[in-house]
């Protein structure tokens, strides 16, 4: 079965830049500890951040949104962004 990856875009409020910068870092090292996450990433260009996650596979993913550090994320990231862009695919082997 082919891995699972998860692309975010967000456009976050710039005066709220750093403070999801470090939120985001928090949710990166807590995703990172689950069994099925294979790599957590991100970018950011000014106000856009880029996130790349990388699961097992998709039941892994699904664990990873019960997770309780994922809801914590949702809740507190939310008065911070602007806009946000979730795209899914499967990786591909080469």
């Amino acid at each position: 079965m082919p891995n699972y990856v998860i692309a975010v875009k967000y456009n976050v409020k710039p005066d709220k830049i750093d403070e999801f910068i470090d939120l985001l870092s928090e949710m990166a090292r807590n995703s990172l500890a689950e069994p099925g996450c294979l790599n957590y990433e991100f970018a950011k260009n000014e106000n856009d951040v880029f996130l790349y996650e990388k699961y097992k596979d998709k039941d892994s993913f699904d664990y990873h949104l019960l997770t309780t550090h994922y809801a914590e994320y949702i809740d507190q990231s939310m008065n911070l962004i602007d806009e946000k862009t979730v795209d899914k695919y499967k990786a591909v082997e080469i």
